[in-house]
């Protein structure tokens, strides 16, 4: 028994050491001949590699075909021992000596070496997952790069003939040992693939992929161990869905304020913002706010509130924006500065409504004070009865008329812009005929214009122009331009009222044009309430007849322009053309005429 015993034990003994000895010697041969062998058919393959690219090359040049190149390389023209050949284009497509199944197993390994060779590399890889690799650039007679030649010799073919050299150092221990290490090897293959299965599944939840789960299989501990790893994994799963939707609500909350926001922490380093902060700032779309041009004014605010523990208020301007900026510390609950909360608002509207409303009572003042003060006056005078000649009384009350009809006018002018402007006005449209509108309104402006020593022209042809429109409106805003024209053109000047066709837009364009003296700068004012380019106010008119022409027209749903060239002032406004247009009705009546002039029938 202890004989048996120890039989057992030495044969324990020797066949531990006939192992690490075969293991030894399998992995000193397995480094040293494995290199040895690389490197001398890595020294045998490179210039077979280059032979081949240069043949390439003078088959590309003449123009060889593909499917030539492939019949070539199975009839063997291309001496390459026992390596297999790649020829690959630029395009990416292969000729190759490989078999279909050798073929589908090399390929990604070979795309990938393609890649490398065809910046111009050569390589020789000792060790892939294919076996040995040589591989060159093939070049074109001009030195680009139109190819590349790659050499595998195969994993299989290169453990062949390791296993002979293998062989012939120890074949019965190298059979012992694989009779020892099959069992080892299946065993501790059985008892690890679980664990190795958990380790794979954790490295893919930690590259992002949360749904994976492991197989709950093998022995008890190896099950229990992946029941634990999958009810941490759902845990965890759950718990970063409900902070990606915390997330992605607060992203929306904050993109839906009109006022930019900007969180920072207690150092300063930005941590939230919204969309809104990096326009206001003036920073493009989708960029981090301290890209922005007024970052640095948001910065100094925000370490100034959290130096201070308390609230920072400022304005400033970028460009013709003005913000009020207000940085509110933040806290933690036990009482400790967490960092602060920067709001950024656009005042440009409200601070630009408010001068708007000082300069409308300033201006409204001004034009009222000055007729009134002139007929006071001048009832002054003649209460006091300073004025004793009747002729001198009748011109009187007629200043004191002029200056009332004035009164009045501003005051229509005024009432009328306010109820345009309020939005409650709406205009109804119908076909219009706009030449008599516009001839009307230049015959009766004609004499208006002669009383100044100026005239007023219509240089449109005679014709059919029928738009839909509101005839009032329209002769109102053509009535204005002109008067407007006429009191501020040049002296001895002629009014032009043009009338033509844009059939690209479909509309009817007005031009009212006049030679003037007008400063470039007043130009994009001249729509604006009281305006007036002369800035002491002692011309004619309100300074309200231009507001009103673009409030109505913009009702109407046109535009209108303005021009100045030459010394010559030009005011462009459209109307829409009308499909179904009728005969105008000074052509209706020439028509209805005999050659006498008398009309007919």
């Amino acid at each position: 028994m202890k004989r048996s015993s120890l039989f057992r034990i030495i044969l324990y003994i020797v066949c531990a050491i006939t192992v690490l000895l075969v293991i030894l010697v399998a992995c000193l041969f397995s480094v040293v001949g494995h290199e040895m062998y690389a490197g001398m058919k890595i020294d045998e393959l490179k210039p077979k590699a280059q032979s081949i690219s240069q043949r390439v090359t003078k088959l590309y040049e003449s123009n060889t075909d593909k499917r030539t190149l492939a019949r070539m390389l199975h009839l063997g023209e291309f001496s390459a021992s026992d390596a297999t050949i790649y020829i690959i284009e630029p395009n990416g497509a292969v000729v190759t000596t490989a078999e279909q199944d050798e073929y589908d197993q090399s390929v990604e390994t070979v795309r990938r070496c393609f890649q490398t060779v065809i910046q111009g590399e050569e390589i020789a890889l000792p060790s892939t997952d294919i076996g040995i690799v040589v591989g060159t650039p093939v070049y074109s007679d001009s030195g680009d790069i139109i190819g590349s030649v790659i050499l595998v010799v195969g994993s299989k073919q290169a453990e062949s003939t390791l296993a002979k050299l293998a062989v012939e150092l120890g074949l019965a221990m190298l059979g012992i040992a694989l009779l020892m290490l099959i069992p080892i090897v299946i065993i501790f293959s059985k008892v690890t693939k679980p664990i190795r299965h958990v380790s794979n599944v954790a490295l893919q939840m930690a590259g992002g992929d949360l749904t994976v789960r492991a197989k709950e299989e093998g022995s008890n501990e190896s099950r229990h161990l992946a029941q634990s790893f999958n009810i941490l994994a759902e845990a965890l799963q759950n718990n970063i869905d409900s902070l990606v939707v915390e997330r992605n609500r607060l992203r929306t909350v904050l993109d839906g304020i009109g006022e930019g926001i900007i969180s920072v922490d207690k150092t300063g380093v930005v941590t939230h913002y919204n969309s809104a902060s990096v326009q206001l700032l003036g920073g493009k779309e989708n960029t981090h706010p301290a890209a922005a041009a007024g970052y640095p004014k948001i910065a100094a605010v925000a370490i100034e509130a959290l130096d201070t523990d308390e609230v920072r208020n400022c304005d400033f301007t970028i460009g013709e924006r003005m913000l009020r900026i207000a940085a509110t510390p933040i806290h933690e609950e036990n009482g400790s500065l967490f960092g602060a909360v920067v709001l950024i608002t656009d005042v440009t509207e409200s601070e630009r409504l408010e001068q708007t409303r000082k300069d409308y009572v300033a201006n409204v003042s001004h034009e009222l004070r000055t007729p009134l003060a002139s007929i006071r006056s001048l009832a002054d005078a003649l209460n006091d009865g300073m004025v004793q000649d009747e002729k001198d009384r009748k011109r009187y009350y007629g200043y004191i008329l002029r200056e009332s009809i004035r009164l009045s006018n501003l005051i229509n002018d005024l009432l009328e812009l306010s109820r345009l402007q309020s939005g409650g006005v709406a205009f109804s449209k119908g076909r219009v005929e706009l030449y008599e509108i516009a001839y009307d309104v230049a015959d009766r402006m004609n004499d208006a214009a002669a009383q100044r020593g100026k005239s007023v022209r219509l240089e449109a042809p005679e014709g059919e122009y029928y738009a839909y429109t509101n005839a009032d409106r329209i002769e109102q805003v053509l009535i204005a331009l002109v008067d407007n024209a006429i009191k501020h053109g040049t002296d001895g000047c002629t009014v032009s009222v043009n009338l033509f066709e844009n059939a690209e837009k479909n509309r009817y364009e007005f031009v009212v044009s006049n030679p003037a003296e007008v400063d470039p700068a007043d130009l994009e004012h001249l729509f604006e309430r009281f305006y007036k380019a002369d800035h002491a106010h002692t011309g004619d008119g309100t300074g309200l007849g231009l507001a009103i022409v673009s409030e109505v027209l913009n009702l109407l749903g046109e535009k209108i322009d303005i021009e100045y060239e030459n010394g010559i002032i030009a005011f462009r406004f459209t109307a829409e053309k009308c499909s179904t247009p009728k005969k105008h009705r000074a052509l209706q009546k020439a028509e209805n005429k005999n050659e006498d002039g008398e009309p007919t029938a």
